[in-house]
């Protein structure tokens, strides 16, 4: 077994001949689809109803679809990017960049992936089809806009985060539009934030390559407009809240989980890029927090 998967349990579990195509799905790394998630898991949780047959239902499509659109994303990034990812440290062992897999390969387990993700998508109503649509080229621009777009993370952000629009018309647009929109610009400040810090781990090669990136935008003022970024998010996050009626117990959850993330940011991480990936792994927690709280919200209106 290779050294780089034997630590995993997903490798334990399936058969040698399937790690290398797992590793170019990151489906050894949850942390990719539980964030393409989360959005939609806010709004559906924000719904009021989340024992519902529907919404339940809405949830399961929903997740395996995050599952399934992530890993397609990896695979056409490692499509774009296998000359740069040959050239830097923590990407030059990817499956594409090592020549573990052949493009051919990739192609044709990408192209079986959108197969899925269309079938998902065409269970949902219309208006979600259409909104689902219309994100996939941008799925394509991530990883050109590195190369030509001063801040990509942004283009991340806006991908990232569609599904609150998806998953808002697949409930049949009953929660207030403007609502959404709070929503959404919020999560943007956080995938801005979790992405820039884990994008100071290929800081130096960005910069020897050419290629933009925010942490490179924000310079030494990094963590001074990534303290700005998180509390942004966390203030949109109680607006969006109060704008559904949730109560103060909503608002006590919020900001606790705000106080551990500034603490976390400025005094676990502290602008080190060797714990980059930590901090990036440990926004699933506050992910997980924040739809607790939505639910909580949403549910138990206290």
């Amino acid at each position: 077994m290779n050294k780089d998967y034997k630590d995993n349990l997903i490798f334990k579990l399936l058969p040698p001949f399937t790690h290398s195509y797992l590793s170019l799905i990151r489906l050894d790394k949850p942390i990719g689809f539980l964030l393409l998630f989360y959005p939609i898991g806010f709004v559906l949780a924000s719904s009021g109803n989340i024992a519902s047959n529907n919404v339940l239902v809405l949830l399961l499509m929903f997740f395996l679809g995050s599952i399934i659109m992530r890993s397609a994303g990896c695979i056409v990034n490692d499509l774009i990017d296998t000359d740069i990812d040959k050239k830097v440290i923590r990407t030059k062992g990817r499956a594409l960049a090592s020549s573990k897999i052949s493009i051919k390969n990739a192609l044709i387990l990408l192209l079986a992936l959108l197969v899925i993700g269309f079938l998902i998508l065409i269970q949902l109503n219309y208006e979600a089809i259409i909104l689902g649509i219309v994100i996939t080229p941008l799925i394509a621009l991530y990883p050109l806009a590195k190369r030509f777009f001063i801040l990509p993370q942004f283009i991340l952000a806006l991908t990232y985060n569609w599904g609150c629009f998806i998953g808002w018309a697949a409930l049949g647009s009953n929660i207030p539009f403007s609502s959404i929109c709070i929503l959404y610009t919020s999560l943007i400040f956080w995938t801005l934030t979790y992405d820039t810090i884990y994008a100071t781990q290929d800081e130096n090669e960005d910069k020897d390559l050419n290629l933009y990136s925010s942490t490179l935008l924000f310079g030494s003022k990094k963590v001074i407009i990534l303290n700005i970024m998180i509390i942004t998010k966390y203030f949109l996050i109680i607006f969006y809240g109060t704008s559904l009626d949730f109560g103060i117990l909503f608002k006590i959850l919020i900001i606790t989980i705000f106080i551990i993330n500034l603490i976390d940011i400025n005094f676990i991480w502290k602008n080190k890029p060797e714990k980059a990936s930590s901090y990036f792994s440990r926004n699933n927690y506050y992910g997980i927090s924040l739809l607790f709280s939505i639910i909580m919200g949403s549910h138990f209106n206290v």
